[in-house]
């Protein structure tokens, strides 16, 4: 049995129709970088906080000397648009776990007033690309042909959504809301927040706010230029072994 904790911060009444977007870690942190972005850009207000028995076992030992706990957490956006965001620095390490945990999610975000779901995460494409696509899957054929009109592709050869961006979707549905899931291209092995702008401005264009992009964008150019930096390092240490080959050779 999975057990699970949930301490509620402060009492907030339920949004009005409000959506669901989960931003939990996975492939390049798409989903939790653009979900952060909004949580910053619009004040989320924490109001709950989840632990559970099938998180890692550790703690988080940060710069200051403190600890942070694997957790998940709640925060309620009321303007531009109603919005119930979970965050966390982990998701489930077992299958029962993840299924238990994303059920929770959604019967929580659905208490406070989320009628529609949107999960967020990375497709990871093992590779550098300037020109990175937005993926959607959904409940309905109707809402990804809707999210196709506003730029986003379907993903022609299949595959599978592990996780709770995946099975979230799935209990939105059952329990008689639409579910979403928007997927950036990535390389997959870094934070990646060009990945996380470009699904957060698809987002942005589905359920109808703006949002300054500039923070998130700087964040982008730096991690540019931290990856021209190691592809320069990496050149370097090709270099001397393709002078000393050629040395040899003449």
């Amino acid at each position: 049995m999975v057990k699970i904790i949930e301490n509620k911060l402060i009492d907030a009444e339920p949004l009005k129709d409000a959506v669901l977007i989960e931003g939990l870690p996975g492939i390049g942190h798409v989903g939790r970088v653009a979900a952060e972005h909004i949580v910053e850009e619009f004040n989320g207000e924490k109001v709950l906080e989840l632990y559970c028995d099938d998180f890692p076992p550790q703690i988080v030992v940060k710069n200051d000397g403190t600890i942070e706990y694997m957790k998940n957490e709640f925060y309620l956006v009321k303007e531009p648009v109603p919005m119930v965001i979970v965050l966390g620095n982990t998701q489930a390490l077992s299958p029962k776990g993840q299924y238990v945990l994303s059920e929770k999610i959604v019967d929580i975000a659905m208490k406070y007033g989320a009628t529609k779901t949107y999960t967020l995460g990375g497709f990871g494409i093992g590779k550098i690309s300037d020109e990175l696509k937005v993926y959607v899957a959904s409940t309905s054929k109707e809402l990804s042909e809707q999210h196709k009109e506003l730029g986003a592709e379907f993903r022609t050869d299949g595959g599978s959504i592990i996780g709770a961006a995946g099975l979230m979707l799935k209990f939105s549905k059952l329990k008689g809301i639409e579910g979403i899931c928007l997927m950036g291209e990535t390389p997959g092995y870094l934070v990646d927040p060009k990945s996380a702008g470009n699904v957060l401005e698809m987002l942005s264009k589905a359920i109808g706010f703006e949002i300054d992009m500039k923070k998130l964008d700087e964040r982008a150019k730096e991690m540019e230029k931290f990856i021209e930096k190691v592809q320069m390092q990496e050149q370097g240490m090709q270099a001397p072994q393709h002078q000393d080959d050629l040395s040899y050779i003449g």
